[in-house]
């Protein structure tokens, strides 16, 4: 009731981000995560899975307006579910990812799908050739929340071992006490609107133990919720660019 009692006479025009603190959140957000890659002339962004996907349309949207002239940063994205080694998990922890991902109406899988480590730092290297070959500059993997760290790790280890010189990791929040991977950048102290979905999610992928990047979805649900969110997205930025935030 509380965050109906300040956003009571909102209109019901957004389907994703519906009350005006929402908003500007994703703006803000969207906005230092943009100018922290500027001002630390960091060339590569990588964003993880599903949750920090969206962020790059907010990202793109302030980086095209305020500074057309300048060249954008790269952008990847990673699926973190496919970096965790067989070799790192018992198979509790596997149980537990399989049913964490049934929960949040991943695809199912088997606990014997978990590849090797050796396989996926292959994988990674032949996917990623562009940004292997940028190994010397600053990379950011930024993900909107990190807890324990178990879901940054593997993919920062690989990171590590495949020789970049720095990388930096980022956040909505700080990283909790006591995580595995601390944040080198982060945005606020303040728990946002959506909690750990301030950009909401992007349904039109699929997290899988079998490759580094995330698969499409081939549920045509899970597409047009994709394609709606991505256009609100762009909405919210034009609005907050226009009245000059």
């Amino acid at each position: 009731m509380e965050k109906l009692k300040h956003y009571e006479v909102e209109p019901q025009n957004y389907e994703f981000f519906e009350y005006p603190g929402e908003r500007q959140e994703l703006f803000d957000y969207s906005k230092k995560i943009a100018e922290y890659l500027r001002t630390e002339k960091i060339p590569n962004l990588v964003i993880i899975d599903r949750s920090s996907r969206p962020l790059y349309i907010g990202v793109r949207e302030y980086f095209r307006s305020q500074y057309p002239d300048e060249e954008m940063p790269n952008i990847y994205f990673m699926n973190p579910k496919g970096f965790k080694a067989v070799e790192d998990l018992t198979p509790e922890e596997i149980a537990d990812i399989i049913r964490d991902c049934s929960w949040k109406n991943d695809v199912d899988e088997q606990p014997h799908q978990v590849r090797a480590h050796e396989d996926i730092i292959l994988e990674f290297q032949d996917t990623y050739k562009r940004l292997m070959d940028d190994k010397e500059h600053p990379v950011l993997i930024f993900d909107t929340c990190i807890h324990s760290g178990g879901s940054l790790e593997p993919v920062k280890k690989i990171f590590d071992e495949s020789g970049f010189s720095d990388v930096r990791i980022g956040a909505v929040n700080p990283s909790m006490v006591g995580s595995k991977v601390k944040t080198d950048f982060y945005i606020t102290t303040q728990r946002p609107e959506k909690g750990c979905y301030p950009f909401d999610r992007d349904r039109i992928i699929e997290k899988t133990f079998s490759h580094v990047y995330s698969q499409r979805t081939t549920d045509q649900r899970k597409r047009e919720q994709s394609i709606r969110l991505r256009k609100e997205i762009k909405q919210v930025m034009k609005e907050y660019l226009t009245k000059g935030n």
